[in-house]
């Protein structure tokens, strides 16, 4: 794996422990991208910025508390589907040199029955 736990929590603080998400990063960067060509360092940012896209779907961000009468409010807000939805999956779009991460979330469904 290329992301390391600290550089994701850098990017995107939270109590959750990212390593489950990095490990999923890590399998999806590979297989889109590890023979596209894509030097190293862009691998690595890719897994850390989709690690945090995937930490932010499972489990949006605070952005706003209250102490009296507990309030607290999530950042909900969605400006697209896919990688689209976050703003850690649009640096993703935004990065990968092949476009593949990106459309590779805009796949048709396909059913087969056997």
């Amino acid at each position: 794996m290329r992301a390391f736990p600290t550089e994701v929590l850098a990017l995107r603080p939270s109590t959750v422990d990212p390593v489950p998400f990095i490990a999923i990063a890590h399998l999806l960067v590979d297989q889109a991208l590890l023979t596209r060509g894509v030097g190293e360092e862009t691998l690595a940012m890719l897994e850390v910025l989709l690690t945090a896209h995937l930490m932010e779907l499972s489990s949006p961000g605070v952005v706003s508390k209250q102490i009296g009468d507990t309030r607290i409010a999530y950042d909900r807000k969605s400006v697209g589907n896919g990688l689209l939805s976050t703003r850690y999956g649009q640096m993703v779009a935004a990065l990968d040199p092949t476009g593949l991460l990106l459309s590779g979330t805009e796949r048709p469904a396909r059913l087969w029955v056997v």
